[in-house]
């Protein structure tokens, strides 16, 4: 009776509202490269995924969800509310996937409302502070910056700046350190579980490969790689599974009833396999590249089994979050909350329109209808595969499409294309202790030459000519003296090569006196021939100091002198500040 009287008081004094509405956790699921029809829950019964289904079943599922046509802009677009391009988001790879200062990103916001914040995985919108996660809202990072990765088995990660070893499959230890962070968080969280799977490449543990059978054949089924649906299906059926050791943390930490839960995917699927015949596939404008399974629950609030159909975007979480959880925000956001809509799936907004750009190519879409990159009109109510042109039949919808287009390319893409321009990278931030300088951010002279096309996992070699030297263009942000790392590979025969760093009038020399030549890695756990740079494992040397001066200049690794035919194969420079400021 005592302890009643007792609580009534207390509620009296301070407000019900802090007993009863306690603020919400919030936990985002995104995977990458996972077409709308890579779930069971949306028909496909070549894999069983029966916790991501299960998010679906006992909250919100969203028909015609959109996002970007490939992974960096759509990540922008979840952590800004703001169209891509607005961000300074122009690539996805070499600094243009970074998103500009002065974007207020969601982890800032909830950062600010006493969450606490952090993500697990890929990041994807830049590597060097004030880009990198730990600088833009999240107290914890666990993970990699870069687009995609070259190896999933123990693999070489960082967190929060410092380099590190994953343990066992990238997607098993990721979730293992979402669910630490989530059990020891003291506060109201906010959790970004950021996948890279199914990305290529294909590499998953046998145990979700075995009895593996493609019967579902989908439009593009000429062009299929079996082998491949095989591996990307089992990858996803691997996240479910994690996305289940999740759910079960919740449910056992007693968090689970208080948890907004979200699950989406970055862009439409990475290869020709059963996706519900929308046409084509990740990087196009068109219905199979930006169409995705977007699911929602939170047990306290949002009743189970809700359908919605209004065509909602990436762009939307941010705002929808914001109200949901009683909050509000002076942001110009160009995404809508879609909280109205669980409120009342009957509501319908058909003056709503979705645009999709990437590669100069933009389609936009109602609730109706999608006009597409070339100003074709598909009735989507019929004809989801967007096969049969219906210009001449709706020309009013036609017209008012076409003249929406015209008006978002010239204030939006043209607009925001014009002042996107390639930015220095940045060193000695004055709050970060490290700054990574990897092989993909790098220009290089001569014969040198990356490992792959594809920058983000690769590496810079062929350094046969001493004269060749690889560069970067930088910005120092504050003066100060930081240490410098190399990751580095020597053939035995190279042994006694020097290295130099060249800063302004400084420069640092550094022998090599010990050969580590390791093979390339990739190969005995692909499932597929895998387009990325293979990876192997780069030896760390410490070069010395560096004396930084605010403003800009360039940063130059060298060979001072070689011995042997080759010099070395270059991965990453790690600038780690002697003294905060």
């Amino acid at each position: 009776m005592k302890k009643i009287l007792l609580l009534i008081i207390l509620i009296h004094v301070f407000g019900c509202e802090s007993f009863v509405d306690q603020k919400p956790n919030i936990l985002i699921f995104l995977s990458d490269d996972q077409g709308w029809g890579d779930l069971s829950f949306n028909g496909n019964s070549n894999l069983s995924t029966p916790n991501i289904d299960g998010i679906a079943n006992n909250g919100a599922a969203f028909d015609r969800f959109y996002v970007s046509p490939v992974c960096s802009p759509t990540r922008a677009e979840l952590l800004t509310g703001k169209f891509f391009i607005r961000s300074g988001v122009n690539g996805v790879t070499r600094g243009y996937e970074r998103m500009n200062l002065d974007h207020i990103l969601i982890s800032d916001y909830f950062k600010e409302k006493d969450y606490r914040t952090g993500i697990f995985g890929k990041w994807h919108n830049g590597s060097q502070p004030p880009y990198h996660p730990n600088s833009r809202g999240f107290d914890e990072f666990y993970g990699f910056t870069s687009g995609h990765w070259g190896n999933y088995y123990d693999p070489v990660l960082e967190n929060n700046g410092e380099i590190t070893r994953g343990k066992g499959y990238i997607s098993d230890d990721i979730t293992d350190k979402a669910i630490s962070f989530i059990k020891n968080s003291k506060k109201p969280f906010f959790t970004y579980v950021s996948y890279n799977t199914p990305h290529s490449p294909m590499q998953v543990p046998d145990s979700y490969l075995k009895d593996k059978n493609i019967v579902l054949k989908g439009r593009y089924s000429d062009k299929e790689n079996v082998k491949k649906t095989e591996a990307a299906l089992a990858m996803v059926e691997n996240l479910d599974y994690n996305v289940g050791k999740v759910i079960d943390s919740l449910k056992k930490y007693k968090l689970y009833d208080n948890t907004i839960i979200i699950y989406l995917s970055d862009n439409g699927p990475n290869g020709n396999r059963w996706n519900n015949d929308l046409k084509e596939r990740k990087g196009s404008t068109s219905e199979g590249g930006v169409r995705v399974p977007f699911f929602i629950q939170w047990p306290k609030k949002i009743p189970s089994g809700i359908r919605v159909n209004q065509i909602s975007s990436v762009l939307d979480i941010f705002p929808t979050l914001i109200e949901l959880t009683n909050n509000s925000s002076e942001i110009d956001f160009d995404g809508l909350s879609f909280k109205k809509y669980l409120e009342d799936q009957k509501f319908k907004d058909d003056q709503r329109k979705i645009f999709s750009y990437w590669n100069n190519k933009i389609s936009v879409r109602n609730n109706r209808f999608i006009l597409d990159n070339q100003n074709n009109l598909f009735d989507l109510k019929v004809d989801h595969q967007q096969e049969i042109v219906v210009n001449n039949k709706f020309t009013k919808e036609y017209n008012e499409l076409k003249k929406a287009k015209n008006v978002w390319k010239n204030t939006v893409v043209d607009k925001y294309k014009k002042s996107i321009k390639r930015r220095r990278f940045t060193v000695n931030d004055l709050e970060s202790v490290y700054t990574h300088l990897p092989a993909r951010d790098a220009e290089i002279t001569g014969e040198l030459k990356r490992s792959s096309i594809h920058a983000n996992c690769s590496f810079i070699e062929n350094w046969e000519n001493k004269e060749d030297y690889i560069y970067w263009d930088v910005e120092v942000l504050s003066s100060g003296k930081s240490n410098v790392e190399l990751y580095y590979t020597l053939p035995e025969n190279s042994v006694g090569t020097e290295i130099a760093i060249e800063y302004e009038d400084q420069i640092i020399y550094k022998e090599l006196k010990t050969f580590h030549d390791p093979k390339l890695q990739g190969y005995e756990k692909d499932i597929v021939k895998r387009i990325e740079s293979y990876t192997k494992e780069f030896n760390k040397v410490a070069i010395g100091d560096i004396d930084f001066k605010k403003g800009s200049s360039v940063l130059k690794l060298k060979t001072s002198k070689k011995t042997g035919k080759n010099s070395i194969d270059f991965r990453l420079l790690v600038l780690k500040k002697r003294t905060l400021n």
